[in-house]
């Protein structure tokens, strides 16, 4: 991968010497992670502790009669029984974070009511984990089983059962949990003056976090002082705190929420979870530590997922290339509760429509309950999902037009004369090379030349996406992170923060800069696990803020920490700040970089020789320091600048399809990518692979299979089909072409989603390149893939549309047999159009 320049560490004066900034360091993390010495949740042992599990329920749809917890408590080891009942009025709902919406979906067990498979109905803790399987087996568990809605559009029916039966929605009804709508400029007129305007059904399918590390904790209460310790795999430390302090009614400093090492999360992990509830108050109950961590098909059925979706799509382009406006209706499958669920939706969809800056856009969503499992954050929040409509839709007009896919995105990525630039959805673009970006992508995979020699069942596709870096979610009204630096009295340095590091190398990436600012080796800096106790209030690790919000957090700290040392070494040696410089572990005279006072002395000095320090000087070397991003609250007509800066991508298929099998395999593959400056370019390649690899299965392999009674059927990973080493191609085409931010002091961007966006969409329309098959509907199996190509060679077509050409196709075909949204105020979505469909292409 191609390094980013190395950059100064910020505003700030920065120490002499090398720079690490910019370098691939090795990890930090890696040695206890090779030698089996990092310790994971379910690696927590404690004196004293007990063992818990959850009975969950086998139907997805159900009105519980009964459930009795006697014989539970009467086999051997048995030590208590949770259901929910007893809990109604003694700890509190939670739910949806959306400001104006606060829902109380969720509760420790299901009470009245089965609302998904997996969800919880009681709970078992015994001296061992057996035992309380036991336990949980002898559970009397009386449910009388209701219909299922696993379809979201059948789930607007108005003759759909009803889900959520006990909550009133201010913005919904019926199943609706909420509405989303964007009115930016004018569609009919664009409508009216294209010169094509190509329109089309998507799905998009469930996809699993997949986190090896299994999400569980360890609950222990202290009946003395009153302090609730939790140990959880969680991507969010006051999250937690504060959620569970609300839910059991105890003060916030009752509550303390650590965590270990957490093996990746991807967004699966950062809410509070039942599982959470349920072993602190079984700890509180027994005065005893209690672990409860989730078994794989448990993780499958009980936590969040990426949001199904169902997209009614228009894109207006010009003669020219030029895109004009795009049109959507968004079916969106939040399951039966949500946390974040709906937030995928608007930030999915503003972010989503760069990096073109299309002057007209309308689009309305309803978001929607289902009996399947909740809905939420995953490895790139509702970007994908866009970007799979979308990207396919330039291709579809570029096709109509007889235009160059490629030279059509040229044509119409965000590439402003000057910065910073507003687009007409309100984003402020600081800095991008996207276009740059598009370009070589197409060098890198060879697209001018492949194309004049298309090799039989073999095609090529493009997909361009920008990221928000961090993000202002509806539901928070701030996106800070915030760091804490602590110079010791043996020179060494540790940083405290609640960011929780889950595979973004924290503790490697903050030791960089504050390596670089404070002039100390990089071998003495450390990064102290995240505990609540100890590190300031942040709000957690997602939305790709780590390097640019946590990394310009620890700058300010480490800029004031210098600052600090500066102080009193120019008081010691008799000079002025600005004549000292750091380096090698140690404060000098600028041009002396021999001489100097090491950094332990002065620690020292700061805190046992106070005498010495200059007036009014504050005891201890000890920084914080804040940084909340300058963004925007999202506008009523759905525009806004939600993100600080945004990162660029722009990726290239080249795909093979076996006629024989229908497989899919990616042949090659091409990702060029704006991350502004890099601090560590081997982490920022890892992060890129990574994020290719969830776009991949999400194109190929991974779904939710439910029955029709919303029974999940591939609850594991022997029947889920996430991908695997041998289905991954040699990523070697993979290169940065950085536009730094202009309004991070450090110049970063994120990175640890923007490799996922495009995926999808480039590998369907080289699918499409490849074998004259547009798939609308993911993911792109080897069983569909044989299906479409028989029923292609059956009607002798150029051309054909999966699954919306095949014969047991029940869905709309057309667009004037699309539906409307449920909103009324959603008048201009009136589907009567006349035209000749293209078996194709849909319009």
């Amino acid at each position: 991968m191609t390094e980013a320049p190395p950059r100064t560490a910020g505003p700030g004066p920065a120490a002499t010497g090398p720079r690490l900034v910019g370098t691939s360091v090795p990890r930090k993390e890696d040695l206890a992670l090779l030698t089996g010495t990092a310790r994971f949740i379910d690696d927590i042992r404690l004196p004293g502790m007990v063992h818990a599990t959850i009975l969950r329920s086998t139907v997805a749809h159900a009105r519980v009669r009964s459930i009795d917890t006697a014989p539970a408590r009467a086999v051997p080891g048995v030590l208590d029984v949770l259901a929910g009942a007893e809990l109604v009025g003694k700890v509190k709902p939670w739910g949806d974070l959306m400001q104006d919406l606060l829902v109380g979906d969720h509760f420790p067990f299901a009470t009245d009511k089965v609302l998904y498979e997996g969800q919880e109905l009681a709970a078992v803790v015994a001296g061992t984990r057996y035992q309380a399987l036991d336990g949980c087996e002898a559970v009397a568990v009386d449910l009388e089983e209701l219909p299922a809605v696993v379809d979201p559009e059948q789930a607007l029916r108005p003759d759909a059962p009803l889900v959520q039966e006990r909550i009133v929605y201010e913005f919904g009804e019926g199943n609706v949990f909420d509405r989303y709508r964007v009115r930016v400029g004018d569609f009919a007129a664009a409508e009216r003056d294209a010169a094509v305007v190509v329109r089309q059904r998507f799905t998009t399918n469930k996809q699993a976090g997949a986190a090896l590390d299994p999400h569980g904790c360890v609950a222990s209460h202290d009946p003395f002082t009153g302090v609730l310790t939790l140990w959880s795999s969680t991507q969010s430390v006051y999250m937690v705190r504060d959620v569970l302090a609300d839910v059991l009614q105890i003060p916030r400093t009752k509550v303390r929420v650590m965590v270990p090492e957490v093996g990746a999360g991807f967004g699966s992990k950062a809410q509070m979870f039942g599982h959470e509830v349920i072993a602190a108050l079984f700890s509180m109950r027994l005065g005893r530590p209690v672990k409860l961590v989730l078994r794989r098909d448990e993780i499958f059925r009980a936590g969040t997922t990426r949001n199904s979706q169902v997209r009614y799509a228009e894109l207006a382009m010009a003669a020219d290339g030029e895109i004009t406006g795009y049109r959507d209706y968004v079916v969106h499958n939040t399951g039966a509760m949500s946390v974040w669920g709906n937030q995928v939706v608007h930030i999915g969809t503003n972010v989503g429509m760069l990096p073109y800056p299309i002057p007209n856009v309308h689009v309305d969503s309803d978001i929607v309950h289902t009996t399947t499992a909740p809905g939420g954050p995953l490895r790139g929040f509702g970007i994908p999902q866009t970007v799979w409509a979308k990207e396919q839709l330039v291709d579809m007009a570029a096709r109509e037009l007889g235009l160059d896919p490629l030279a059509v995105r040229e044509r119409n990525v965000v590439d402003p004369a000057t910065f910073p630039y507003r687009t007409p959805m309100g984003q402020v673009i600081d800095s991008t090379s996207i276009k740059q970006c598009l370009t070589a992508c197409a060098e890198a995979i060879d697209w001018a030349a492949k194309r004049a020699a298309p090799v039989p069942h073999e095609g090529l596709g493009l997909a361009v996406s920008m990221k928000y870096t961090s993000c202002r979610h509806p539901s928070l009204d701030t996106d800070l992170s915030a760091v804490r630096l602590r110079l010791e009295t043996d020179g060494t340095v540790t940083i405290y923060s609640s960011d929780v590091s889950h595979g973004q190398s924290h503790a490697t990436m903050l030791s960089q800069i504050v390596a670089d600012g404070l002039g100390v080796g990089i071998e003495k800096v450390t990064l102290a696990p995240p505990d609540s106790m100890t590190a300031p209030f942040g709000l957690g690790t997602y939305a790709s803020r780590g390097a640019a919000v946590l990394g310009t957090a620890c700058r300010l700290a480490t800029e004031r920490l210098r600052d600090k040392v500066l102080a009193i070494a120019a008081h010691v040696l008799e000079v002025g700040p600005g004549d000292l410089d750091t380096g090698n572990d140690r404060v000098f005279v600028k041009g002396l970089p021999d001489s100097g006072i090491y950094l332990e002395i002065l620690a020292a000095t700061a805190a046992y020789r106070t005498h010495q320090l200059p007036p009014d000087f504050e005891p201890t070397l000890e920084t914080v320091a804040t940084y909340d991003t300058p963004t925007e609250r999202e506008a009523s007509d759905g525009s806004g600048n939600l993100s600080v800066t945004y990162s660029g991508a722009a990726h290239a298929a080249h795909v093979r399809v076996d006629p024989e099998t229908g497989r899919v395999t990616v042949v090659d593959y091409a990702m060029v990518h704006d991350t502004g400056t890099v601090i560590n370019p081997l982490v920022v390649e890892g992060q890129h692979q990574g994020g290719f690899l969830m776009g991949m299965g999400m194109a190929l392999s991974e779904d939710y299979v439910y029955d029709e009674n919303g029974h999940q059927l591939n609850a594991s990973f022997k029947d889920y089909l996430a991908v695997t080493a041998p289905e991954v191609p040699e990523l070697t085409r993979m290169s940065e072409i950085p536009a730094p931010s202009t309004t991070i002091p450090g110049g970063q961007k994120g990175a640890g989603e923007s490799g996922t966006g495009p995926v999808p969409a480039a590998i369907g329309n080289a699918v499409l390149d490849a074998t004259g098959i547009r798939f609308t509907a993911l993911p792109i199996t080897p069983q569909r893939m044989l299906t479409a190509l028989r029923e292609k060679e059956r009607r002798g077509v150029e051309t054909l549309r999966y699954p919306d050409d095949m014969p047991d196709f029940t869905g709309p075909r057309c667009p004037d047999e699309w539906p409307s949204p449920t909103a009324a105020e959603a008048d201009d979505f009136d589907f009567d159009f006349d035209f000749d469909l293209d078996p194709e292409e849909g319009a």
